[in-house]
């Protein structure tokens, strides 16, 4: 979705006689293809003198495309007497107009009105440029090379870990997930002393399910069996668990990351052959958050840093969540196939179960909110 390089909302699109225009609905800035200026009336001296100058440019804007992401060049020209600073994209052609600037443009003709097509037609156009910018996404976002802005992110990518590139816009705090985050690290501190023997006595083993009056099938859940299996866990769960919150409500939350714990649990008991080791963590519920996430959210792009040899920087490699979705499914497949036979040390099919529970939550919502599923 184009997001407006200074407010970071998305544009909305204007459907005008001489093509797509977006506008931020917060500060009133445009972004405007180059072709769509030239139907628009603009004069061929302006689209010359900003092209030229654009792609001369010696320095980049700090304002990125809001479609390519990419960076933009700054384009200093004095149409008609009066300054204007306007950013171009080569990549794309575009040019974006701060508010008031877009009405500076010098025009040989007045430019046909923003008016509202018909619904029919207008959504067609709708279609049509969600497929163009698809197209152009699939090959910038694919391999960006561009590594995200927050410095504090480069460490977990270094450690193999996702990055979120481009957040899906939180409406309320996620008080619910930093709560039980600081619950289960709490437990795990208070834990960690005598950490082997509260696994053995608190640890879901499936054929003892009903210890403890059958509780085990909850305690495993805050449960950890070191300092980076709970690191990583939290660190997906505080990444991903805000904006699930956010779209869900906290209760239904819960209601989620509940029922994906439950759901792995059991079907690592059905597939695990190893059924008296007992097993800890929270990965199965938020592997439900995963699947929620990649239904909810699934233009939201997630990045990784291609290393070389160990911990040599190559490159950013940037995917939607629709296309890390089928990804990780994958993953989680061979994991528990091997699991089958009693190999391995990670439930691959608990997460394959949570999973399974967060996608189907995630398309009976969209459902429920007569939302298509999307892709792209």
């Amino acid at each position: 979705m184009a997001t407006c390089p200074r407010c970071t909302v998305p544009l909305v699109w204007l459907h005008t006689q001489a093509g797509i225009v977006y506008r931020c609905p917060r500060c009133g800035g445009r972004n405007v293809a180059l072709a769509v200026l030239r139907k628009a009336g603009a004069t061929s001296r302006f689209l010359k003198d900003v092209w030229t100058t654009g792609f001369r440019a010696r320095s980049l804007s700090l304002m990125r495309c809001p479609h390519c992401d990419r960076a933009m060049a700054s384009v200093e020209i004095v149409p008609a007497g009066r300054k204007l600073e306007l950013d171009l994209c080569s990549y794309c052609q575009a040019v974006w107009f701060d508010v008031r600037e877009f009405e500076a443009m010098p025009v040989s003709a007045p430019p046909p009105p923003e008016r509202p097509l018909p619904a029919d037609v207008a959504e067609q156009l709708a279609l049509t440029q969600i497929k163009r910018e698809a197209e152009t996404r699939a090959v910038s976002d694919a391999i960006a090379g561009r590594g995200p802005d927050e410095g504090w992110k480069w460490l977990p990518a270094i450690l193999g870990l996702p990055v979120e590139f481009a957040e899906p816009e939180r409406r309320t705090r996620p008080w619910t997930t930093w709560g039980l985050a600081a619950v289960i690290t709490a437990i795990f501190l208070a834990t960690f002393p005598h950490l082997e023997q509260v696994i053995e006595g608190w640890g879901f083993v499936p054929r003892l399910w009903d210890r403890h009056v059958g509780l085990t099938l909850l305690s495993s859940f805050f449960l950890h069996a070191g300092f980076f299996h709970l690191l990583s866990n939290m660190y997906f769960f505080l990444i991903f668990g805000d904006n699930v919150e956010d779209h869900l409500g906290p209760l239904y939350f819960v209601l989620l990351l509940l029922g994906a714990h439950l759901f792995g649990s059991l079907t690592h008991a059905a597939l695990d052959p190893r059924g008296d080791i007992p097993i800890i963590g929270a990965s199965g519920g938020i592997s439900g958050i995963l699947g929620y996430y990649a239904v909810a959210f699934p233009r939201a792009r997630i990045g990784f840093l291609w290393r070389f040899f160990v911990f040599v920087a190559f490159r950013w490699i940037h995917l939607p969540a629709w296309v890390m979705l089928p990804l990780f499914s994958l993953i989680q497949l061979l994991g528990a196939w091997g699991q089958m036979y009693g190999s391995g040390g990670i439930s691959y099919a608990a997460h394959l179960g949570g999973l399974a529970v967060g996608v189907t939550a995630g398309l009976y919502v969209r459902w429920a909110r007569s939302q298509p599923p999307e892709f792209a």
